[in-house]
């Protein structure tokens, strides 16, 4: 993995102080992203100001999980990528914590030090406000944080891209990898390094799951059409809105709670309507799961 050194001019999010506009009710027009407007809104609600920041420490976290055994050699390659480099790569479960850290620069360790991005401190958006990792783990997709689009004053000097790492049999989402530089350092390979990191940590979940489970994976993919479908289908779910994506996400886990084959019609806020289709696995011949797979009709091209 190579890591660009050309600049990523994404204007480094807003300007500075527009989150103390926003509170006091003087931001005008698109003046920020609406998914940054949208965290904004929760920290508010959540009582978070960009003055106040107090990271939690949680002091019983398994360092020894199964995501992090199978991101560890992942990890322990991005080592070497990243030394001498202002590049941090951070894995975090689902709740929000850091379980596994790689820094670059010294200097960008103690950086780091000082805003908590330790292992073992949440950075759950309701705890530290707008973040890569807690808007990728709200938002179920790949989210970039820009500067002072962060909703605290303490994190507005990085920038920061976070990935959903999910179970490639599950589909469960099971943490973040994210990349993050010093504000003035971003650049346009940042989302590329944090997905493709992500995918290798997919493919050691995998490697690490029992040969029965492998096999009954292998078997879906296999009655479903070619892994190229099967992964056109997921980007067009993570096209989604957050809506809509949860809409899918509640009822599949419905179906699959059901426990046996259903379809379901759920309609999407474009004026589509998606399908799910809930299917047994067997092995062999004995059913051992429900696997749901969601049709997506073409989206309408704009005239």
């Amino acid at each position: 993995m190579s890591w660009s050194a050309d600049t990523w001019d994404d204007g480094q999010g807003p300007v500075g102080e527009i989150v103390e506009r926003f509170l006091s009710g003087r931001l005008a027009g698109q003046e920020v992203r609406a998914p940054i407007l949208h965290s904004w809104q929760r920290c508010q609600t959540a009582g978070l100001t960009p003055a106040t920041f107090q990271p939690r420490l949680l002091e019983d976290v398994d360092y020894d999980n199964i995501l992090v055994r199978a991101a560890r050699p992942v990890f322990d390659r991005l080592r070497t990528s990243v030394a001498g480099t202002s590049t941090s790569v951070f894995l975090s479960e689902s709740s929000g914590i850091h379980l596994l850290r790689v820094v670059g620069e010294t200097s960008l360790h103690r950086a780091l030090d000082k805003v908590c991005a330790v292992p073992g401190f949440s950075c759950a958006e309701s705890e530290i406000g707008t973040n890569a990792v807690g808007s990728t783990l709200l938002e179920r997709r790949t989210c970039l944080i820009s500067g002072n689009e962060h909703f605290s004053e303490k994190l507005r000097d990085f920038t920061a891209v976070g990935e959903p790492v999910r179970h490639p049999l599950s589909g469960r989402m099971e943490g973040v990898v994210c990349v993050g530089v010093p504000r003035e350092r971003a650049n346009a390979e940042m989302m590329a390094a944090a997905r493709r990191a992500a995918r290798a940590v997919e493919q050691r979940l995998f490697e690490l799951s029992t040969e029965r489970e492998q096999a009954l994976i292998r078997r879906y993919l296999g009655a479903q059409g070619t892994r190229a479908a099967i992964a056109a289908s997921r980007s067009a779910l993570r096209d989604l809105c957050r809506h809509d994506r949860l809409a899918l996400e509640d009822a599949a886990v419905n179906m699959v709670a059901q426990g046996r084959a259903a379809v379901a019609e759920i309609p999407l806020s474009d004026g589509r309507t998606a399908m799910l289709v809930a299917q047994p696995v067997t092995d062999p011949g004995e059913p051992v799961g429900i696997a749901v797979q969601a049709l997506l009709p073409r989206a309408k091209s704009a005239p």
